[in-house]
């Protein structure tokens, strides 16, 4: 939240910098118009690994951030939704996602 030029996004870069590495893992991701759902959540699932059954997280049980920049720049589609931004609501909601491979798990 801010103009422009207010350094936001290095701002909390430099603090997710001083993460301790072996603990907490930072991910930066940068939306823009050709953001779709499918990107997001492959680019997610990119970050984690597989657990037990259907679960997944980030490597060897350590935490993640992960920071997405120009959160506002997905196309609204016709219905005044940004659909690349529902997934991370789901995300955020749900905890994770549905699978795009196996539709129903």
């Amino acid at each position: 939240m801010g103009e422009q030029g207010t350094a936001k996004t290095v701002i909390l870069k430099s603090y997710c910098s001083k993460y301790d590495l072996e603990e907490h893992l930072t991910k930066a991701l940068n939306f823009s118009s050709a953001t779709t759902p499918n990107l997001f959540q492959r680019a997610i699932e990119s970050y984690v690994e597989k657990r037990v059954g259907s679960t997944y997280g980030p490597p060897a049980g350590r935490k993640m951030t992960v920071f997405i920049d120009d959160v506002n720049m997905p196309l609204i589609n016709e219905w005044g939704d940004q659909v690349s931004n529902e997934i991370v609501r789901q995300l955020m909601e749900m905890r994770g996602f549905y699978s795009l491979d196996k539709p129903g798990d």
